[in-house]
């Protein structure tokens, strides 16, 4: 049996992969779609932008008509005007072209109000970009830190395995001797199924995280030959910056400049409008042949002007808009605070599991290297006789317990500092796009 793990162990070492995990999260900023949707929705507002920049020209248009009229009442002829609309009675076929300029002289910077709020919008979506990096990546290191974990449990539970039915051998064979109980048989047939059943579900849990992993980075990791490097961040490498660093503390601030913009925006729509307009007609007429009266178009007249307008009462529409701004903008103001302090007791809670776990990680390594002075003390007395093998192979047991228990505690060690390195991570350290 040791021979053959011992084989298998090197054909796993032969044949296996060993990624990082800093190579996954390159993986997966350059092929996420998450972060792709992300990347397009800038887009979107970029070319939005170049679209209320157009506010800022004036408007040119042309416009032709083609006409037939019917005179239904001949009592009456040439121009009627009824209301708003003009009815022209004497000719039958009219045609007219129309070119019109309108220019918005003056709106109190509507439109730059308008353009601030589109460049905010802008840099909020790029924060969101990162963001949303940053949460790929500790849903990432999530899975790592995870399979590293059931790796390792998988390892050193499949040793004891083979520690545990040595026991079991010679606790059967105590028992044949009658020096062994029949209940601490069985005891040690429970421990190894136990066992068993641990190294299954430390398997399963392997799997199904580097399956996860292989989803999120892109990569195709092997369930069977990947070999996950540890992770290399270490407490002092860390620049704890305050929340107002975070990008996620700028997305906030942009919003909320954005917000005020649009309160501002709001105001400046009740003030009048000032715009220039002119108009260049050509027209022509023809009472019984309609190609005459298009041939017959030529220049009739053209005008220019200014206009004003003021919206004095829209039934109370600007009341209840701003009242939404403003509540909306207090919304704002609150998720600002609240996600201030959600980061600041994340990054304590973490500061504080790192000098719990060193502590610990301390006081494991010196049980283990105390364990391995009663390993060898212990075979020193086996080969004087004045130990069993049961102890020996107790012993052993209890020296793989206690370096899983290390590994696992450096495991978690380092994954509580990558996930500080992350959470405190600036905006110009995110992936450029």
């Amino acid at each position: 049996m040791k021979k053959y793990l011992l084989l298998a162990t090197t054909a796993t070492m032969l044949y296996s992969r060993e990624i990082s995990f800093s190579e996954l999260q390159t993986s997966a900023s350059e092929n996420s779609h998450r972060l792709k949707l992300r990347t397009i929705d800038t887009s979107i507002e970029l070319a939005r932008l170049d679209s209320v920049y157009s506010a800022l020209y004036p408007q040119l248009l042309l416009g032709y008509s083609g006409e037939y009229n019917k005179n239904l009442d001949k009592a009456t002829s040439g121009t009627l005007s009824v209301g708003g609309t003009t009815i022209n009675s004497g000719v039958q076929n009219k045609d007219s072209v129309a070119l019109s300029l309108n220019y918005e002289l003056y709106h109190f910077g509507t439109t730059l109000k308008q353009i601030e709020m589109s460049q905010k919008e802008i840099e909020s979506k790029k924060l969101e970009v990162c963001n949303e990096e940053t949460k790929l990546h500790l849903e990432l290191l999530d899975h790592y830190a995870t399979a590293q974990k059931a790796q390792s449990e998988y390892r050193y539970k499949s040793q004891m395995h083979t520690l545990r039915q040595e026991l079991y051998r010679l606790k059967q064979r105590l028992y044949t001797a009658g020096k062994e109980s029949r209940v601490s048989v069985g005891d040690e047939a429970i421990r190894l199924i136990d066992l068993e059943r641990e190294i299954e579900h430390s398997q399963m849990s392997y799997d199904e995280n580097l399956i996860a992993l292989t989803k999120l980075s892109h990569i195709d990791l092997d369930l069977k030959s990947t070999q996950l490097l540890p992770l290399t961040t270490k407490p002092e490498e860390i620049h704890l910056g305050s929340f107002e660093e975070n990008s996620q503390a700028r997305q906030y601030k942009e919003k909320i400049e954005q917000k005020n913009a649009e309160i501002s925006l709001n105001i400046r729509t009740q003030l009048p409008v000032l715009s220039l307009y002119s108009n260049y007609y050509l027209y022509g007429s023809d009472m019984h042949n309609a190609y005459n009266a298009f041939q017959d178009i030529k220049p009739n007249s053209w005008n220019a002007g200014l206009s004003l307008r003021w919206n004095l009462f829209e039934g109370f529409k600007y009341n209840s808009e701003s009242a939404r701004l403003y509540f909306e903008r207090d919304r704002l103001n609150e998720e600002y605070a609240l996600a201030k302090r959600e980061f600041d007791t994340q990054t304590q809670t973490k500061q504080q599991h790192l000098e719990r776990l060193a502590m610990l990680t301390k006081n494991e390594t010196e049980a283990l290297a105390e364990t391995h002075n009663k390993i060898i003390m212990t075979q020193r007395l086996r080969a004087q006789g004045e130990a069993d093998a049961v102890s020996e192979v107790s012993v052993k047991l209890e020296g793989l317990e206690r370096e899983l228990t290390l590994e696992s505690e450096t495991i978690q060690h380092a994954y509580e500092a990558e996930a500080l390195k992350l959470q405190h991570r600036g905006g110009n350290e995110c992936t450029p796009r």
